[in-house]
């Protein structure tokens, strides 16, 4: 394979403010396209190369400005159309080669990796801004006990329902079938918003609220109320109301995949195989059966071939994902559970098809309304501007993260015979992070949710093997990575917990239960983020991933940041980052934001040594 020169791996593109004058431009426009080169390189020609009508057309840059030892070059890009993709061709003395999201290579690749610009998109801005709070309603906070559960309530496989007291560890789910109760409610959550205000959380998303027979509350028997047990309808307006007075946001989690086993369309469906209702479910292509999620009977799949499902779920206007959006409630968003599987059964795969129709519903009732999927999986075929504003970026962020910090892999955690139990290397970490950023236009990337904790995997702690400065690691690169980043309900106090339910545990508020000062390195991490432009809408820049050290650079028009991460043990020799690679000249000052520690950059680099097991650096470029 040819060889490129040495100077291609300064060069820097990515599709944030500093390289286009327009991150969301309309169609018809035109914008500036920039990329910074090193003046040293021996360009011949460097050409903006687009697609536009499946057509490549061809756009020589020029050198627009100097600074620091690079050349700026620049080219206006017309917008013609929703998707407009691009890359760069360099053409040197020593041969050509290309530029794209994955980096520059010697041969043309594939359009899927190249930058991205939509246009006509209709971004939900606000989410850059926001540190989301995940709550799992039944185990946060049981503000009137008044609407606790009975014992025999419901009644699962065979298991009746009881309450249980607070504080009491879940029972795995072959003794409890997920009907134990606790108590949490919207009301507990309304009550403690000062609590999260004081951590500096900014949005809450919250799991299944509507009326179910199961503690997560995913087991649906109607998507018209909120679940008597969580406070009902008005213990939801009463918590926008509050939420709305301290300028926080609110998303709420609903299942456009399936429905519960109680659910009136499935009673009905059961009783007569002739009704409308008989429609809304597929049958199994060899039984005829209704088919059930994964095979759990208490869940039954819902089938999109049917436009009255379609009407009932999302396009009429008293349909939950519409009614909900709307006043008294004004939810600012959804997740939608089991993304990844919705409209999809055998030889239907309809789930662009769902998204397409439900993403205009949704934008009908708020433009700035919040559509994030939940994928475990590949989603990127789904964030190309017309589905889904986001994905609960698993690939993107949370699994490979939680490989790096400790026994992160999925397989490890539930101690399946495939799991990985080898410590993720720091090249793999960044290989990963780069592949699915590159898959999506950065726009999206842009307002991803990302996590380390979630309902769904083992918390943070056990996940670093109680390493509480591993945890602290781990948060900084959640809060420093592009995307809206989301803290699981009391990780900020060192919960522990596997797999679920033992991940449901019900938060301790009594002080004496918590690790003060993780919380308060969470409320420090928080405050930088909601602080830095450059961490809330910055470019992207790997600057190292080696051995036990990863740092990348957020860079806005208004800001440079560096956010690095040591997972070795203690003291060790210096680590050099390169400088030149991220535009920070000699002499510059970076001030970690954590500590009020000053760096120097000298020759070109920057010296990171006697860095102390699991710091963290959020390190500012000082003007």
């Amino acid at each position: 394979m040819a060889q490129l020169p040495a100077w291609a791996q300064m060069i820097h593109h990515d599709s944030s403010e500093l390289y286009l004058s327009d991150i969301t431009p309309r169609i018809g426009a035109s914008i500036e396209v920039r990329i910074r080169v090193p003046a040293e390189a021996n360009i011949r020609h460097l050409l903006l190369r687009s697609r536009p009508d499946g057509e490549w057309n061809r756009i020589p840059m020029a050198k627009a400005s100097t600074a620091n030892g690079f050349n700026w070059w620049a080219a206006d890009l017309p917008i013609t159309m929703h998707h407009n993709n691009y890359c760069f061709h360099f053409l040197t003395e020593s041969g050509s080669f290309y530029l794209n999201q994955l980096g520059p290579s010697p041969v043309d690749s594939p359009d899927w990796f190249n930058f991205t610009v939509l246009g006509d998109y209709d971004a939900p801005a606000w989410v850059r801004e926001q540190v989301f709070y995940h709550i799992f309603p039944e185990r946060f906070a049981n503000g009137d006990p008044g609407n606790d559960r009975p014992d025999g309530d419901s009644t699962l496989m065979g298991k009746p329902a009881s309450q249980r007291e607070w504080g009491e560890l879940p029972e795995p789910f072959p003794v409890s079938r997920n009907v134990d109760f606790f108590g949490g409610d919207l009301q507990g959550i309304t009550q403690n918003l000062d609590y999260l205000v004081d951590l500096g959380v900014t949005a809450i998303y919250i799991n299944p609220c509507f009326d179910a027979e199961t503690n997560h509350y995913y087991v649906i028997r109607d998507f018209d109320h909120i679940a008597p047990a969580l406070g009902g309808d008005e213990a939801l307006r009463e918590l926008r109301q509050a939420m709305t007075a301290r300028g926080m946001r609110l998303i709420l989690d609903i299942t456009p995949n399936h429905i519960g086993f109680n659910h009136p369309w499935y009673v009905t469906a059961k009783a007569d195989p002739d009704s409308e209702e008989a429609g809304y479910f597929y049958r199994h292509p060899d039984t005829g059966e209704i088919e059930h999620w994964l095979g759990v009977p208490a869940i039954v799949k819902l089938n999109y071939n049917s436009q009255s499902l379609r009407d009932k779920m999302y396009r009429a206007s008293e349909s939950p994902i519409r009614k909900w959006l709307r006043p008294p409630y004004s939810l600012d968003g959804w997740r939608l559970d089991v993304a990844n599987m919705t409209g999809n059964y055998w030889r239907t795969q309809g789930a662009r098809d769902v998204w397409l129709e439900m993403r205009a519903a949704i934008k009908a009732e708020n433009p700035q309304a919040y559509m994030m999927g939940e994928y475990f999986q590949d989603s990127s075929a789904h964030l190309q501007g017309d589905e889904l504003d986001a994905s609960m970026n698993y690939q993107g962020f949370n699994t490979p993260t939680r490989r790096w910090l400790g026994l992160g892999d999925l397989g490890a955690a539930q101690h399946y015979p495939y799991a990985d139990r080898n410590k993720f290397p720091s090249e793999s970490l960044g290989l990963q992070w780069q592949q699915y950023m590159a898959a999506i236009p950065y726009v999206i990337a842009l307002q991803q949710f990302n996590q380390i904790g979630s309902h769904d995997i083992s918390r943070p702690l056990r996940v670093c093997g109680g390493d509480k400065a591993l945890v602290k690691a781990g948060t900084a690169l959640l809060l420093g990575f592009p995307g809206a980043p989301c803290i699981y309900y009391a990780d900020e106090i060192g919960m522990d917990g596997g797999h679920d339910p033992d991940n449901r545990r019900c938060m301790p508020w009594d002080e004496k239960a918590w690790d003060k000062d993780l919380r308060d390195f969470h409320q420090r991490a928080i405050a930088i983020r909601r602080n830095s432009d450059a961490l809330q809408q910055g470019g992207f820049q790997l600057l190292h991933a080696a051995g036990d050290l990863v740092a990348f650079q957020r860079r806005s028009r208004q800001e440079q940041m560096i956010v690095a991460a040591w997972r070795g043990e203690a003291d060790r020799p210096a680590t050099s980052l390169d400088m030149r690679k991220a535009d920070v000249p000699d002499g510059s000052t970076l001030t970690d934001l954590l500590t009020g520690d000053l760096f120097r950059v000298t020759d070109g680099a920057l010296q990171l040594g006697g860095l102390t097991h699991g710091q963290a650096l959020f390190l500012r470029v000082e003007t």
